[in-house]
């Protein structure tokens, strides 16, 4: 999120870099839709959350993958109460994310 929002994502990481954290991620969803804090882990709203930020800044549409893994993210998201029931600290990086770009451009 940081490069992102500094707008060095494409000068640091690589195409294939990117894909290679895409993929990572996608293979680590669990199966009800959503993301754990480490990869065994059972869905949390920060772990979803930040995953699929990363995928969509990553430039991943809802529908792009065939396994609609960022849609079911979303739908995961959406069905715990949404943002809005993430930890302090993810509301943090949401709003960095969402706020931060308004100030340097």
């Amino acid at each position: 999120m940081a490069l992102y929002v500094i707008g060095n994502l494409n000068a640091v990481l690589s195409p294939e870099h990117q894909k290679e954290i895409i993929r990572y991620i996608y293979n680590h969803q669990n199966e009800d839709g959503g993301w754990g804090l480490h990869i065994e882990g059972h869905s949390t709203m920060f772990g979803t959350a930040l995953s699929y930020i990363t995928l969509r800044l990553l430039g991943e549409g809802i529908e792009d993958d065939e396994e609609m893994a960022v849609s079911k993210g979303r739908k995961w998201i959406l069905d715990h109460g949404g943002l809005v029931a993430i930890p302090s600290w993810g509301k943090f990086w949401v709003t960095v994310h969402i706020i931060w770009p308004a100030f340097i451009t």
